[in-house]
This record gives structure tokens, sequence and C-alpha cells, in this order.
């Protein structure tokens, strides 16, 4: 079988992981494409890549040399990843023919773009909630790269990903008041200056940290001194760290988001948006660390591994093409 992961975007952050380590784990048995901007085509780690150097979705140039190039790979499966990258290859089909599946990673208004795919796949329950198409959940994945065991140090509580409104790090900053706990948060992204301002603000510089982006090896030191991951995000499709963490033996508590209802007992989840309800949750957390998460942990290795997932999304191509 001959697949193409397309991805546009300009940033290697979680989409771009996921496509990485999914084209890798189908190398194995497929002949595996991805196309990508040539600005994060040096991340990923796929042997086979196609780079797009200076494309503009809104120029019919841009678009008529990417119809081109997707007619000569000539490809079985047409795998897109994002709301954009899928309306530029829904534009493309009324001129070329294409077995086109999409993944939406995220919970979205407008999914437009998702309906006129053969096959959308939602990363979470919640994600096909918001689908008027045909679709089907396949779940996110625990990096396979990650070690099974790690020491585990305990020095702080860890809060990672972009720095962006959806990741509601303000509520999380905002819900520290009364803790006695350090808080390291890992990640970059546009509301950094507002959020270092929010920590001045209310004199929680002791307590709490910022670290810009750091490397995965560099990730899996916080992930060695973290007693706990603490999801606090506003919307979210299936936060990847949470499962890596998890795999990881590091306890999680969550706002009510993406998958984590799927794995998280209600008492360690907290209403999105909601900054009384996650301070509730932390202070509850902070109070009993005797918790044990044992059985999350088992549960998300043996449910969230890429092997599991992956065998899945390539029985989603199979089924198209005998439909």
């Amino acid at each position: 079988m001959k697949i193409i992961h397309l991805v546009l975007s300009d940033v290697f952050a979680g989409i771009e992981q996921h496509v990485d380590e999914l084209s890798i784990f189908q190398e194995t048995s497929c002949d595996v494409t991805v196309m990508c901007n040539y600005s994060i085509a040096a991340k990923f780690n796929n042997k086979n890549i196609e780079s797009l150097s200076n494309f503009n979705r809104r120029s019919p140039i841009g678009l008529l040399k990417l119809g081109l190039k997707l007619k000569k790979l000539n490809a079985d499966i047409i795998h897109t990843h994002g709301s954009k990258t899928t309306e530029i290859v829904n534009f493309i089909k009324k001129f070329i023919k294409l077995n086109h599946v999409c993944t939406v990673h995220g919970i979205k208004n407008n999914t437009k773009a998702y309906e006129k795919a053969d096959i959308a796949i939602a990363v979470s329950n919640l994600a096909k909630e918001s689908l008027d198409t045909n679709s089907v959940v396949i779940k996110n994945w625990w990096s396979p790269a990650l070690p099974d065991n790690i020491v585990n140090n305990n020095k702080f509580i860890l809060a990672v990903g972009r720095l962006e409104e959806v990741k509601g790090f303000d509520l999380l900053i905002k819900s520290w008041k009364d803790v006695n706990e350090s808080l390291v948060i890992v990640g970059s992204g546009n509301e950094r200056h507002k959020l270092d301002d929010l920590i001045e603000q209310n004199k929680l510089e002791d307590k709490i940290s910022i670290i810009d982006e750091v490397s995965p090896d560099e990730l899996l030191d916080y992930y060695k001194n973290a007693s706990l991951l603490v999801i606090s995000s506003r919307k979210e499709g299936g936060p990847r760290v949470a499962l890596e963490a998890l795999h990881l033996k590091i306890p999680v508590i969550s706002t009510m988001v993406g998958h984590m209802a799927d794995i998280l007992p209600l008492e360690l989840l907290a209403k999105p948006d909601d900054e009384e309800s996650l301070t509730a949750l932390i202070r509850s957390y902070v109070d009993d660390k005797t918790m044990n998460q044992d059985s999350i942990f088992r549960y998300v290795d043996e449910e969230y591994s890429l092997n599991a997932q992956g065998n899945k999304i390539l029985k989603v191509y199979k089924d198209l093409l005998v439909s």
C-alpha cells in the first residue's frame, strides 16, 4: 500500500510528532511518504520526505503544483492532518481522484473541511461528537521512543504544552496561589509574556517557573523529576503529554478535555475553563499524595500504544480501498 501523509504547518509540534511516529510505524509494511513544508522537513525521521518550498495555499499555482505532485506519486491513500490541509486536498479532489482520509486532532467548531473526506479519524470521543460525517475514533498514543521505566525524583509538579490561551496555563497559574509545591511549565508560544506577568502579579516567582520548549531528551529529564502532570487545557483533542506521563508512571490530573474522560475517573478531572474547579482539583491532590494510579498506568500502556492505534489506522485504509 502506498500512503502519503500531508501536513502543511509551519512549526513542528504535536500533530507533526504524531505524523512522524505513525509514518515510521507504517514504513514496516507500506510505502510511505511525508509531504510537508520545507521549513519543518528536517524534523521528520521518515525515509521518504517530499518538501514543499514557499507553498501558499491561496496561490492557484501552488495548488496546481501540489496537485501535480500528488498525481505523480499516485498513492493509494492521501492522509491529511489539520483542517487547512484537509481543505486543500478537498479542492484538489475536484480535478484528481484521491482516496482521502483525514485526522481531526482537536475539537472543532467548523467541521466542514472534514465532511468531504472519505473518512475522518477523530483522536477522542469528544472530537468525534463535533463531526457530522463518516468518522471513527482512533486515539493518540504515547511516544514509542520513551523508556518503559524511569527513576522518579518527585521534585516538582509539571505542565507541558504550547503557551497559547487554549492550553489554560493562565488558569493554572491563578490556581497556584495557595499551593505549597513548585510548578514547572515547559513550552513556548505567544502567551509567554502574559504568563510571566501573571506570575509576577500573583507573587509566585518562587513557586512557578516557565522553561522554553525543550528537546525530547531534555523533556524526559523533566518527567524524571515530576511528581505529577497537570493538564489545564480549555480545549484539546487528545493530550499526548498525558499519555507519555502515564506511560512513565507519573500520575496525571486534568481538565475534562479530549480523551482524558476515557482515562481518568471523575474525581481526577476538573471542568474546562473553570478556575475554581481546577483550583479545587489541585488542592485535593496536594492534600492526598497517596493516590494510586497503577491501574491507569497499565490501561494506557495497553490501549494507547502506537502498535494498537497504528494497526487500527491501517485497517481504516484497507476498508476504504475495498469499499
